[in-house]
């Protein structure tokens, strides 16, 4: 049985595939877990394409089932390759977030389809595809953490990325924010800490990052982890919610472990805004004492915000480079507010007719698709533009990096290329 996998990639979207993509971009788990997936009885030569880093090639060779997983933001692209591989014969399976929020538009165009989870729906699809008798629909939610696979990452060519391996402990997140959509595709149900070790040690680095998208949010189960990396003498680096930096029980076993920096969504200068959207931690007040606290432990922050909520104003959001300086963030990144299919936030903009798109291409926060409250979708995208060029100054990138909290050489040259990369980010 041949197969293709494809992590496709939206072809508009060329931000990470400039020069600076190798500072701006950790590996992607997606084709490597896929690929620990397959049935080895099954005899299957499977090829892969990153559309990251590689191109699709339709002719190259005849594929019996093509594997596509892809956001919405790459939907088209995804659809085009279903189309371009079903004309040769092939058998398409679609799986990815948008799959799973849109899994009717995703069979108009594929054979079958997995909503959500595929540690048991992939391997149920290639045996069912070697009897003669694949299902539609394949939703096998009820996933147990020991089930789920070390990616094979020698699968995967690694050009275009950061030289760090990535790994998950818990892929999923209890909060409820309107505008993610997270929780449609996983549960937090955290990996075995002993299997989390493990995989460590298998890499073989010196650093490492999680792509959990709440690392502390189970606190013991995050105590455990952090207690077993200590004996690691690693680096690591993951996601955290503001409210992590009032615990010092987490601080101070993060930096025990050899964390070195954590992603914080702070989301918006306006608290109103934060409330409005389930923000749980929500007193915008209390950023500079969030980074503060975090500092203190010598992590450095990446703070996030996004663009365009219903209390927004031009106002406040022109003022956010400024706020940047002075809450003192060591990286930042901004984003347009995207109703993602599937999340909340889309079901109420399509309740009160604000969605005034649905070329889905677009979705992939650097345009506005709804009607925003205070301004017209064109101003929300000229003031994106304006504060990522105003943060990234040369003036703001060496005052971040001079100021680091951390005094490991090896942070701080890495938090220089990653502003630089911002810097130069196409937008």
């Amino acid at each position: 049985m041949e197969v293709l996998m494809i992590h496709a990639w939206n072809k508009k979207e060329m931000s990470y595939r400039s020069h600076f993509s190798t500072m701006l971009s950790y590996p992607s788990l997606t084709l490597p877990t896929l690929v620990s997936l397959v049935p080895e009885d099954i005899g299957a030569c499977v090829d892969v394409c990153d559309e990251i880093s590689q191109k699709v090639s339709y002719d190259k060779k005849r594929y019996d089932v093509v594997v596509v997983s892809f956001d919405t933001s790459s939907s088209y692209q995804a659809y085009e390759h279903a189309a371009r591989f079903k004309e040769r014969g092939a058998y398409i399976l679609f799986g990815g977030y948008h799959t799973s929020s849109m899994p009717q538009e995703a069979l108009e165009h594929a054979d079958s389809i997995i909503i959500g989870a595929g540690e048991l729906s992939l391997p149920q699809f290639f045996y069912d595809f070697a009897e003669g008798a694949p299902k539609q629909i394949y939703d096998n939610q009820d996933v147990e953490p020991c089930q789920f696979r070390v990616p094979a990452r020698n699968a995967v060519k690694k050009s275009k990325y950061l030289k760090i391996p990535a790994l998950i402990a818990d892929r999923g997140c209890n909060n409820r924010c309107k505008f993610c959509a997270i929780s449609k595709m996983w549960r937090s149900n955290p990996r075995p800490v002993a299997d989390v070790i493990a995989e460590i040690k298998g890499l073989r680095s010196r650093t490492v990052i999680f792509f959990d998208p709440n690392f502390f949010g189970k606190k013991e189960y995050a105590l455990e982890l952090m207690g077993e990396m200590e004996k690691l003498n690693i680096k690591w680096a993951t996601n955290a919610t503001a409210d992590f930096a009032y615990d010092d029980e987490l601080l101070e076993a993060a930096a025990r472990s050899g964390c070195k920096g954590v992603l914080v969504g702070l989301e918006s200068v306006s608290s109103k805004s934060l409330k409005g959207v389930g923000k749980r931690f929500s007193d915008v007040d209390r950023y500079r004492e969030v980074v503060e606290r975090i500092h203190h432990y010598h992590l450095t922050v990446n703070g996030c915000f996004v663009l365009g909520f219903d209390s927004d104003t031009e106002e406040e959001l022109l003022s956010i480079p400024e706020k940047v300086r002075y809450l003192r963030l060591d990286l930042t990144r901004f984003a347009i507010l995207t109703p993602l299919p599937g999340s909340i936030l889309y079901r109420e903009f399509e309740q009160q007719n604000r969605i005034i798109t649905t070329d889905w291409s677009k979705y992939n926060q650097h345009y506005a698709v709804f009607q925003p409250v205070h301004m017209s979708p064109q101003r929300l995208e000229e003031i994106y533009r304006q504060i990522w060029k105003k943060t990234y100054s040369w003036k703001n990138v060496m005052g971040r990096v001079g100021r680091c909290a951390s005094k490991d050489l090896q942070v701080r040259m890495t938090l220089l290329g990653a502003n630089i990369g911002f810097k130069y980010l196409d937008l």
